[in-house]
């Protein structure tokens, strides 16, 4: 029986230096990757087929890729087709004809691990899943520099925060339930930065991996030359943001629990079922939201739809006036007949 690990949790926590390291160490991790870019100058060690697969995915969904509503994870299971399954079978067959311990990083598979598995089972691969935990405040700093615009205002930067942080709740809580039927791990970015090597041989002995480059051979001088623990450029805490109190103590609750699952091995319930009822009130602090924001929401609704039927009107009337100037030319050319 073979493996495969699916890299996965939130963007911007680490996710492409774990998928280096395993590469390194002789695991098959599948390319062509995406290239290496100011954000991330190691490399992400990502499949562009898996990030293609994924976007395909949550565009037919209608969410975000990190999107911040509990319910985009059935929205999602509600949009796989057959053909994603066909393709995704395709993609694993081609994979399991090289090794039989196969590694995909993509943060969003936290939407499709079900599928992942369900898929890997008709290849004899037992699913492993490995979680990347760093800090909210620092993803969502992270994030802020580099995908938003430099030309933000206070407001545009403030909103950014708030439901940047919101989808890092929403990831985790969906991701932490989502692994529990698998053999899995939780790992800060911040210990694989300092010291690899125990991380890395938690990791064989936990989810029982077989590097094909020893930790103390050429595989650990790969490693130690590839981590940069300067890579962790975004030392951000809340004080540096501006979210919303009710938003930060959920966000830190769910942190909490995860460090209480990366010390106990991927698991423990009374962490499990902390993040449940965390999920509970997560979805309550929407309601209560939406609630407030109701008549902006309606407004919005409504200039969308008068946008729209002036979009129609418009579209209609260049259409009639096109018509009109072609019709004493065809007169002309029916005449001449």
């Amino acid at each position: 029986m073979g493996t495969l690990v699916l890299i996965t949790g939130t963007g911007r926590s680490g996710t492409s230096t774990m998928s280096g390291t395993f590469h390194h160490l002789g695991l098959f991790v599948p390319g062509p990757y995406l290239g290496a870019n100011e954000s991330n100058p190691k490399g992400f060690y990502e499949s562009k087929w898996a990030v293609r697969f994924h976007k395909r995915i949550t565009r037919a969904a209608g969410i975000n890729e990190f999107d911040s509503r509990p319910a985009a994870l059935g929205r999602v299971r509600a949009a796989i087709t057959d053909a994603d399954r066909a393709e995704l079978r395709a993609f694993l067959a081609e994979q399991v004809a090289q090794s039989d311990q196969i590694v995909v990083k993509d943060p969003r598979t936290v939407w499709t691990q079900a599928l992942w598995a369900e898929v890997a089972a008709e290849f004899d691969l037992e699913m492993r899943c490995v979680s990347m935990l760093r800090h909210p405040a620092e993803v969502v700093g992270s994030r802020a520099t580099y995908y938003t615009s430099e030309n933000a205002d206070e407001h545009a930067r403030r909103r950014y925060e708030i439901f940047s942080v919101t989808r890092w709740i929403n990831n985790s809580l969906v991701n932490e339930r989502e692994t529990r039927p698998f053999g899995r791990a939780f790992v800060r970015y911040e210990d694989l930065l300092e010291d690899w090597r125990p991380v890395l041989t938690g990791l064989e002995h936990d989810l029982g991996l077989r590097y094909g480059a020893p930790i103390d051979g050429a595989g650990g001088a790969a490693v130690d030359e590839f981590i940069d623990p300067d890579l962790r450029r975004h030392r951000v805490r809340w004080d540096d943001l501006d979210v919303p109190p009710a938003i930060v103590e959920l966000a830190e609750e769910v942190w909490g629990r995860l460090q209480v699952l990366a010390d106990g091995h991927g698991v423990d319930a009374a962490a499990s079922a902390a993040m449940d009822d965390a999920a509970v009130r997560y979805e309550q602090l929407l309601r209560e939201a939406a609630a407030v924001s109701h008549d902006a929401i309606e407004e919005a609704r409504r200039t969308g739809q008068e946008e729209g039927a002036a979009q129609a009107r418009a579209a209609a009337e260049e259409a009639a006036a096109a018509a009109a100037a072609d019709a004493p030319a065809k007169r002309g050319w029916f005449g001449r007949r």
